[in-house]
């Protein structure tokens, strides 16, 4: 499990405080993401879940975390078996807005799990949209 990382950005019209929050605060994860179910929190494990029925959609570890500027995560999906990935933010003062990038690495490198890395893709994708209408 070392593939080619995804790596995205996007510039929003937000300060870093408040993209921070949605980020960390259960209920705001839950407007972009999947709502969990605590607030994420430096060496706590997580666990989101699904908007439609609360069922367990992904979960990890906050391995780090330096408030308003980076976090680093486990993560994982049901489709990767129990193998942990590693997703890490940063979030970058711009002017009129933050630019938050993601990275999420450690992904399977074989043709047979190429499916997943897209549809990872394309979820990290739509989600990151998602956070523009805040």
């Amino acid at each position: 499990m070392s593939g080619t990382p995804i790596s995205k950005s996007v510039f929003l019209k937000a300060d870093k405080q408040s993209v921070w929050r949605h980020l960390t605060d259960k209920d705001l994860l839950g407007k972009w993401f999947h709502p969990a179910t605590s607030d994420l929190a430096a060496g706590q494990e997580f666990t989101l879940v699904s908007q439609k029925d609360g069922d367990r959609m992904c979960w990890g570890r906050v391995e780090e975390m330096t408030p308003t500027d980076y976090m680093r995560w486990s993560f994982t999906v049901g489709p990767l078996n129990g193998q942990m990935t590693t997703v890490e933010w940063q979030l970058e003062e711009t002017v009129g807005g933050t630019r938050l990038s993601l990275t999420h690495s450690g992904l399977p490198d074989t043709e047979e799990a190429y499916g997943l890395v897209l549809a990872l893709d394309k979820g990290w994708h739509g989600f990151l949209l998602a956070l523009h209408d805040l």
